[in-house]
């Protein structure tokens, strides 16, 4: 009891976006009136149909449907042999179902697509673009790349030299691009360009793209250089008009003011530094001149235990100072203080000798005293400041 079916063929050839149909021939082998429905099964059951989906057949009756595939032309659909089969199921019966079987040949096709990104590159020595090779057709795609300008200006470096692409892939590929020559100045050159791909199965492809090479230098090169020549002709013109006679003529009378102040004083006046002096005036050494403005050189050694003033009547004006720490162990700070104010505040451990250069000197009248003391008193032994400068 149940159905009996045939395929009048069970290898039928089919062409994505286009359609295929093969009959098939249900015979009612039971001893009932019965209905039989037709369905395909397996891969290509999406796109197919059956034409009418069922029969109704007394017994030993028999009729013919047509069984109908319409492949879309999309890559999911691969080319080659595609096994399907054809389920007729009684309703009366349905242990009585049968599932007659073919194959469809699916036939290739091929659907390309590249594109160059970017399309037109800028550059002085050079650029690159990215190929994009997109296979929407249903074999694998083997693509040789070659590339060549009109002109011959060019070079180029295909990375890699072919591309391979299954159905529904996409492959890329490195396209530089260099030109032969290059300048330096100029308005930009567009120098365009074809990429060729060829496949075996497959006609050839070109893709164009440009290359816009740009001078070496950057058009905003020359317009900065003038700039900047003329902010230096500017700077030149002030200083010449400007600061230089203000700051020369400003110099001329300091030195002026400074040299009637020394004419206007008399002979300074010598004096010791408390036993700690070690210089002379002119008038005990003769071999020492004297400075201009009746100034009398002075200098000495000042130790932690004694003190420093200027002589009655005089100012000293100290102008260099060396200090001397002959103890490498020695800690703490050590201050040189006037009237009790530090002036120069030293950490032991920092230097053995140390001095010190003023171009605006230190100033000592006769009413004040200077000193050298230590935070931790006893200072090293051998510590002290050697002083240099002169008194009027």
């Amino acid at each position: 009891m149940g159905a009996a079916a045939h395929l009048e063929a069970t290898t039928l050839p089919v062409t994505p976006g286009g359609e295929a149909g093969v009959e098939i021939r249900v015979r009612n082998s039971g001893g009932v009136v019965d209905q039989f429905t037709l369905e395909v099964v397996g891969d290509a059951a999406p796109w197919s149909s059956a034409e009418p989906p069922s029969v109704s057949l007394f017994p030993g009756a028999e009729e013919r449907a047509r069984i109908v595939f319409r492949p879309p032309r999309t890559a999911q659909v691969a080319a080659g042999p595609m096994p399907f089969g054809v389920r007729v199921q009684s309703r009366e019966d349905p242990a009585g179902s049968v599932v007659e079987e073919g194959v469809l040949e699916v036939e290739p096709f091929t659907d390309t697509f590249a594109e160059l990104i970017p399309r037109t590159s800028r550059g002085g020595r050079g650029a690159s673009h990215d190929l994009a090779l997109d296979n929407r057709g249903n074999t694998r795609l083997n693509a040789t790349l070659s590339a060549d300008d009109p002109d011959r200006l060019l070079k180029f470096d295909l990375r890699p030299p072919s591309l391979v692409a299954d159905p529904g892939t996409a492959a890329f590929a490195r396209v530089g691009v260099r030109p032969r020559r290059t300048f330096w100045r100029g308005p930009p050159k567009s120098r365009p360009f074809h990429v060729r791909l060829e496949a075996a199965d497959g006609p050839p492809m070109s893709v164009d793209g440009t290359l816009l090479q740009e001078s070496l230098l950057p058009p905003w090169l020359l317009k900065a250089v003038a700039a900047a020549i003329g902010l230096l002709i500017l700077a030149a013109i002030l200083w010449l008009a400007f600061l230089q006679p203000t700051i020369e003529a400003t110099a001329r009378e300091h030195a002026e003011d400074a040299i009637d102040e020394r004419l206007g004083q008399g002979d300074g006046a010598d004096g010791t530094d408390d036993g700690s002096s070690s210089g002379a005036s002119p008038g005990d050494d003769p071999t020492i001149p004297p400075l201009a403005g009746g100034a009398v050189p002075r200098d000495g050694r000042l130790a932690p235990e004694s003190t420093l003033s200027a002589d009655s009547d005089t100012t000293l004006f100290l102008t260099d100072l060396i200090f001397s720490n002959p103890d490498p162990s020695a800690v703490g700070d050590i201050r040189l203080q006037r009237d009790g104010e530090d002036i120069l505040v030293l950490q032991l451990e920092n230097f053995r000798d140390i001095d010190f250069h003023f171009v605006t000197p230190l100033v000592v009248t006769a009413a004040q005293t200077v000193t050298l003391v230590c935070d931790s008193p006893p200072c090293p032994d051998g510590a002290a400041v050697f002083y240099s400068g002169y008194q009027r």
